[in-house]
């Protein structure tokens, strides 16, 4: 499981890192949900992964832990896909 709160990465720097097919979707994939805002950052789009998708998923607060909006942006080398809800599960993590 993925823990947002430490590791949470922007769409630029998802980008800086992907393959140029990954960056080329990512972006896309930010453009297209930014679509759906007034006045909203760049920055304020970050890349998670559900399901074993990447999304694009838009930050609402920025304390942490931070809070995403519920509407995502999945995509992957191929293709974007719909716009999908964010269902959140909560979970306990072990430390050892």
């Amino acid at each position: 499981m993925t823990n947002y709160i430490e590791d949470i990465k922007t769409v630029d720097r998802f980008a800086a890192e992907a393959s140029p097919k990954l960056k080329e979707k990512a972006l896309a994939a930010k453009d297209y949900l930014k679509g759906r805002y007034e006045n909203v950052n760049d920055k304020d789009f970050v890349v998670i992964e559900v399901e074993g998708y990447h999304c694009i998923a838009l930050i609402k607060t920025k304390a942490k832990p931070c809070i995403l909006d519920d509407i995502i942006a999945p995509f992957d080398e191929q293709s974007l896909y719909p716009l999908q809800e964010l269902v959140t599960q909560y979970a306990f993590k072990i430390y050892r």
